[in-house]
């Protein structure tokens, strides 16, 4: 059964950041420790000590110099004796049976019991003492007990951590995952159990599976839709603060040695970061798994072969995620292709996931064929607008009839390239469903809005580039029949995204927005230009931008601030 909370408020910013725990030193300079103190010398003969520059008369009558090694005894009443905190948990017979996750931990609490483990002490100066100090890393029981305040209280309800990360789980499994296949179900749902109290009593969650399990969880908050999951709005940046801190504790000892999780971890964080209008970081973030995948040589299909069968198959899904993503930034984004064949000596011989791991699998694959094609196509007419160079007294260098040839054929192959998909990953499939949430045709409707609305995005990125090298001029293509190629691409565009349900769309997140974004680009370009098809294409744009406004997009207002 669906949680079904009220609120819609954003979580503080005081429980934001006390996921972001660090250790923490004075910023004003300390006084020096040994002015008004006694050597330990004098200390121990309980004598007045008249220390000056580490040497007082009775150490310089014995002939040694003063030391201060002896740590200073605490002045004022004594305190009263202090609980034990979740820290001191598995010490504590009479709590050592209760679910980590239901322990709350105070945030202030537990900043101030950080901030006294962090902080030297007066007479530790020497370079070992130094250098054995490192800041405080919460556990992460320690970290379960602040990620369940800090949901109740975003959520203001008394639902328990347990039940938003199972129902986060149900959500993800059911929506998500065809766009995130590198998480294993199975696997998945094991680390759940384990997380929540069926582990051996005391058991600590590791902190990848705490990462990796609040990585999940804020990817359903910030792209299922509030219609499907009104509580996710609320809590979507305390999982996404909850898994960067943690993973920001083992980073280090992460990239020495990566799993799959490694990956996926980033890959979730950089959808999150790019939902919540943080591209820079969104960017930074994904370039690291870029790099992993490059380290761990997943492009080479012999990486794979002394593996266990499931992280295998996990690192080969994340391969193939980032490497779309990577073609999707350089679409969408202007940045640049960094996975390619040409990237490697070898090639990319990774094979594509096996139809086997689950229902999904079909419709990725074709996701995937769809980027490398249009990639291919891309990359051979930056070759070939290379090797011809620029030309001053022509806009377009001319083509070799060999270069004509295969930009078409490499363009063919391109846009025939789902012609043969299975019914059920046709927009028609969902058309007949009428949306219903709860019929199996709606099962496939996010994963056929990304196929769809992909292929028309990248049809008309393929037309401009090709336009932009000079390739119909030198066909003898009559502009006029250029500019009807375009609507007629953005017109596909608008009856598929009126057929799909547009949760589907919704699901899709920003990048999905950013991919109509292009198409009403291209219409806006014919609106300015004195053409019959303007009227046409005015009228589709609309549509799209009201499709953008909808999806409440940062693409609908660039949009629509260039309108004339």
């Amino acid at each position: 059964m669906s949680i079904r909370l009220a609120t819609h408020h954003r979580p503080s910013h005081r429980l934001i950041r006390v996921f972001a725990i660090r250790a923490m030193s004075p910023h004003d300079p300390a006084p020096e420790p040994y002015l008004h103190r006694a050597c330990d010398r004098c200390r121990r003969k309980k004598a007045r000590c008249d220390s000056v520059d580490y040497s007082c008369t009775g150490c310089r009558g014995a002939g040694q110099a003063c030391t201060f090694d002896i740590p200073p005894g605490k002045r004022g009443p004594r305190g009263k004796p202090r609980r034990n905190n979740i820290a001191d948990a598995p010490n504590d017979t009479s709590q050592r049976h209760h679910n980590p996750l239901e322990t709350s931990l105070s945030p202030s609490s537990f900043a101030s019991a950080t901030v006294q483990a962090a902080q030297p002490s007066p007479h530790s100066h020497s370079p070992a003492a130094l250098s054995s100090q490192r800041p405080h890393h919460p556990t992460p029981l320690e970290r379960c007990g602040l990620l369940a305040d800090a949901v109740a209280q975003a959520s203001s309800s008394l639902t328990s951590l347990e039940a938003v990360v199972r129902e986060c789980t149900d959500l993800f499994f059911r929506y998500i995952v065809p766009f995130s296949t590198s998480v294993h179900e199975p696997s998945f749902r094991h680390s759940l159990d384990q997380f929540f109290g069926t582990s051996p009593p005391g058991a600590s969650p590791s902190q990848s599976t705490f990462t990796l399990i609040t990585a999940v969880c804020a990817k359903v908050c910030f792209f299922v839709p509030s219609d499907l999951y009104p509580v996710g709005d609320s809590l979507a940046e305390t999982f996404l603060q909850a898994s960067r801190s943690c993973l920001a504790s083992y980073a280090d000892v992460d990239l020495e040695n990566p799993c799959a999780d490694s990956i996926t971890i980033r890959y979730l964080h950089s959808n999150c970061l790019h939902t919540c209008a943080r591209p820079a970081v969104s960017w930074q973030v994904f370039g690291e798994a870029v790099r992993l995948v490059q380290r761990m040589c997943l492009h080479d299909e012999d990486s794979y072969a002394s593996l266990p069968p499931i992280e295998a198959d996990m690192r080969r899904n994340a391969f193939w995620h980032i490497y779309i993503g990577d073609k999707s930034l350089a679409v969408l984004r202007s940045m640049p292709i960094t996975i390619y064949n040409y990237s490697f000596e070898g090639g990319i011989t990774t094979a594509y996931p096996s139809s086997e791991q689950n229902e999904f699998t079909l419709g990725s694959n074709a996701g995937i064929r769809l980027w490398q094609y249009a990639t291919e196509l891309l990359m051979r007419m930056r070759l070939i607008k290379e090797v011809q160079g620029p030309d001053p007294d022509q806009p377009h260098s001319p083509f070799t009839p060999a270069d004509h040839a295969t930009l078409g054929q490499l363009y063919v192959r391109f846009a025939i390239c789902i012609d043969n998909l299975p019914p059920h990953l046709l927009p028609g499939s969902v058309a007949l469903s009428g949306g219903d949430l709860n019929s199996a045709n709606t099962k496939f409707a996010a994963q056929i809005a990304d196929l769809h609305v992909t292929y028309h995005c990248l049809k008309m990125h393929l037309t401009r580039r090709l336009e932009e090298i000079g390739y119909f001029s030198c066909i003898g293509e009559y502009k006029g029949m250029l500019v009807l190629r375009k609507t007629e691409i953005a017109r596909d565009m608008v009856r598929l995204l009126q057929t799909l349900p547009f949760w589907s769309l919704q699901v899709n997140g920003e990048p999905c927005a950013e991919k109509v974004r292009l198409v009403g680009a291209s219409l806006l370009a014919i609106i300015h230009e004195p053409s019959p098809l303007a009227t046409r294409a005015r009228h589709d744009f609309t549509v799209l931008l009201d499709i953008l406004s909808q999806l409440d997009s940062k693409a609908s207002d660039a949009l629509r601030r260039e309108l004339p």
